[in-house]
């Protein structure tokens, strides 16, 4: 599969940096972090530092996976919605299952509305 030139020119190391990061705060937090310090740290039982931690995890990890900032973005929201469904007591697999049915639906639906060329010419204006 060949990239677009974009895709080829992009440097991921402070992409990657990132989210080990990232992924090293949250691993020491589990470890080390008492889950009833920080339950009710500005919003009383948000798990807010948690969940801003656990927000940049996901996102830096599905920028990387995607290699598109947006759709990284609208997956982490997903996903971050769907937590804090959980941790209100919201949270079913029928939920979860609703929920991913709107993300594919949300991403068929920009896929599709795109314009493509077949031929793979870049679009040219008409000169006047």
């Amino acid at each position: 599969m060949e990239r677009s030139k974009h895709e080829r020119n992009k440097h991921y190391g402070w992409l990657l940096f990132f989210a080990a990061t990232n992924w090293l705060v949250i691993g020491l937090m589990i470890w080390k972090v008492d889950p009833e310090n920080i339950a009710n740290f500005i919003i009383p039982g948000s798990y807010l530092p948690m969940g801003v931690l656990l927000t940049g995890g996901i996102f830096w990890l599905l920028s990387i996976l995607t290699l598109s900032a947006v759709r990284a973005l609208r997956w982490t929201a997903g996903i971050m919605i769907f937590v804090y469904l959980r941790l209100f007591g919201l949270g079913s697999p029928l939920n979860g299952g609703l929920m991913l049915g709107l993300l594919v639906l949300w991403e068929v639906y920009t896929y599709k509305a795109k314009p493509r060329r077949l031929d793979g010419a870049e679009k040219t204006e008409p000169e006047k």
